[in-house]
């Protein structure tokens, strides 16, 4: 079985609040899943876009592990994060490494899972961006309402 993954994570602010997101597709590119989720108020931009893929691995190594083999194309708009996974550029932040170091291992015990992850520009991420703004625009208007 092969699927692609379209992950996005974004923060208002930059340190903000901060949301993350993935939409996995078919190869005929039918929409199979999204989720997203909110992480917190006051976290930087690559700490969702590093959450993304962290949320989108543990899926994936699930699947595999339903399926007993799963191939995954993971897209990505954070050069930086495919760069870092791909292991091009080294990882300073302490916080972002230890989620790295979680995907790396989770994607080394799970034999049956063949993952790449590539860079796409910004306009062939809009599910995933759109679910991350969704995110961050209902936690804006719960934090209006308790206000």
């Amino acid at each position: 079985m092969k699927v692609f993954v379209n992950i996005d994570g974004g923060s208002r602010g930059n340190p903000g609040p901060a949301a993350a997101a993935m939409v996995v597709t078919d190869e005929e590119g039918r929409v199979l899943a999204t989720k997203s989720k909110f992480l917190g108020p006051s976290l930087t931009n690559n700490f969702a876009e590093w959450s993304a893929l962290e949320g989108a691995v543990n899926a994936l190594v699930h699947l595999a592990g339903q399926y007993g083999s799963l191939e995954a194309e993971v897209r990505a708009d954070s050069e930086l994060v495919v760069r870092q996974f791909n292991r091009q550029y080294k990882i300073k932040e302490p916080s972002l490494r230890k989620i790295a170091e979680r995907v790396w291992e989770n994607l080394a015990i799970t034999p049956g899972l063949k993952l790449t992850l590539k860079h796409v520009p910004r306009e062939e991420n809009k599910l995933a961006d759109d679910a991350v703004n969704r995110e961050l625009d209902s936690y804006q208007e719960w934090l209006d309402k308790v206000r």
